[in-house]
Formats: structure tokens, C-alpha cells, sequence
């Protein structure tokens, strides 16, 4: 069987594989742990006559400071698996929790389709504005989201943004993983081939415009 990648039919996920816990975001009242959790948004170009946002959450519950956490299997999902299109662009947030934000998971998805209305992610994406664009646009919103969690006290640790391009001497940077860092996070980003989800932790969730 040819298992070659075809960038334009063959499917991508793009995961966290780990990250760790540099240094907790000290308020008085807080214990020993902490619940980070990560929030992703991805656009990518596969149907831009029905475009949407890919949008994925994840809390971890009782973080120690310094502590590395490894994902099953492939890792978290940010994005996938799914052909791209010509491109994908990822925005990925880390905030720590005040309270418990696994109930909080329609609030946030019905705030992002009102911001992307707002911001006319629709009709921008129709229009084929290039990837800049589009990741300056995923940037806002993760912006006006950020913002929204920390009206509700959660505090801002690690933001991270890019773009994956189909017709890079990579396609979209397939086996390839990346480590970013701030002084509170340290956060691997890896692109995978991938046909299908391993079947662990959450899936990503399309929003559609």
C-alpha cells in the first residue's frame, strides 16, 4: 500500500504533545495546584464556501508548579485530522482556572461565533485574503477571548500563533515538532499525518460561520 503524503488529499492533526508548568501565577489563596487549561482556535482553507473554526478545550486538573504533563497518544488536538487546503492557521492560549471551566465549554463556543460574526470571518475567508490575514484575524479573536476569561478571573499564561502552509518545501511542516516558552509555560506543538484520531482526550469541535 503507498503510504506517500499527498498534501492535497492526505490528513494533518496538529497536537500539544506536552507541556510544563514553569511557574504557577501566585495569588494568595491559592494552594499547592493549579488547573491550567488550554484553549485552541484553527481556520483552515478546506470549504471556504462553509467556512468554520475549529475549536478544541482542555483543562488539567491539579498542576504543581514545575510539573511536565505528557499527552496520550498523539497528543491534544488542535487541529484535525483533516486536509487543510492551502493553508491552516492555529492560535493556541494556556489560562489558569479560578473556578471549574469544564462547565463553561457553550458559553465560550457561542462567543466565538458571535466575535467571528462580528469581525466578518465569513465573508474574509470567502474572499481568500491569503494565510497573514487569516492569522491576524484568528489573533484578534483569541484576544477578545482571552479577554472574556479574565472578566470571569482566570489568568493568561501562555499564548502562542502560526500559520502551516501546503506549499512550503514541507507541506503544512508534517513531522515536525516546535517548543515554545514564557516564563509560566513551556509548550510543544507537533504536526502529524494522521488519518484518524486516536480516541484519546477531547475532539475538535467545528463552529460553523
Amino acid at each position: 500500500m503507498d503510504t506517500k503524503f499527498d498534501k492535497r488529499k492526505s490528513s494533518i492533526a496538529i497536537t500539544v504533545p506536552r507541556f510544563t508548568l514553569k511557574k504557577k501565577h501566585d495569588e494568595w489563596f491559592e494552594g499547592k495546584y493549579n488547573e491550567p487549561y488550554i484553549l485552541s482556535l484553527a481556520v483552515d482553507t478546506a470549504n471556504t464556501e462553509m467556512p468554520g473554526i475549529a475549536f478544541n478545550m482542555m483543562p488539567f486538573p491539579k498542576i504543581a508548579e514545575g510539573g511536565t504533563v505528557t499527552m496520550l497518544g498523539d497528543g491534544h488536538l488542535v487541529y484535525g485530522p483533516a486536509n487543510p487546503g492551502e493553508f491552516v492557521a492555529i492560535s493556541i492560549l494556556m489560562m489558569e482556572a479560578d473556578s471549574d471551566i469544564r462547565t463553561r465549554g457553550k458559553i465560550l463556543e457561542d462567543f466565538i461565533k458571535s466575535k467571528a460574526v462580528d469581525l466578518g470571518f465569513k465573508l474574509i475567508i470567502a474572499s481568500n485574503p491569503g494565510a497573514a490575514a487569516i492569522l491576524a484575524l484568528t489573533k484578534e479573536l483569541t484576544q477578545f477571548l482571552a479577554g472574556l476569561l479574565k472578566e470571569n478571573k482566570d489568568d493568561e499564561l501562555f499564548r502562542i500563533e502560526g500559520t502551516f502552509l501546503r506549499d512550503g518545501t514541507v507541506p503544512y511542516h508534517i513531522n515536525r515538532e516546535y517548543q515554545n516558552s514564557n516564563e509560566y509555560v513551556e509548550l510543544s506543538v507537533k504536526v502529524i499525518p494522521l488519518a484518524e484520531t486516536n480516541g484519546q482526550g477531547e475532539e475538535v469541535k467545528k463552529i460553523i460561520l
